[in-house]
């Protein structure tokens, strides 16, 4: 038997963005930024598209396969950045 290794994350509480790059523009196609996540530092890896003028929809991948793992709204919060997780179907 397996298990999910994957740290928790809730929806709906954006999470601040502590390797930030320097402009929403870089979180689009691949990228990678890191989160202050609940239990520490989070790495999100994955592709990002605009969603409109001040939000990036950031799809993170698995590591290995490159499966979808969660959707993300990435917006500029005063000299930084947050990601909110976000429930998608």
């Amino acid at each position: 038997m397996t298990t999910d290794s994957r740290p928790i994350v809730a929806s709906g509480k954006p999470y601040p963005v502590i390797s930030p790059p320097d402009s929403l523009e870089a979180f689009l196609g691949d990228a990678e930024f890191t989160l202050d996540g609940t239990g520490g530092p989070l790495a999100v890896r994955g592709h990002g598209v605009p969603l409109d003028g001040d939000t990036v929809r950031f799809h993170e991948k698995a590591v290995l396969g490159g499966k979808d793992v969660r959707v993300w709204h990435v917006r500029r919060q005063g000299e930084g950045f947050t990601a909110e997780h976000v429930a998608a179907f």
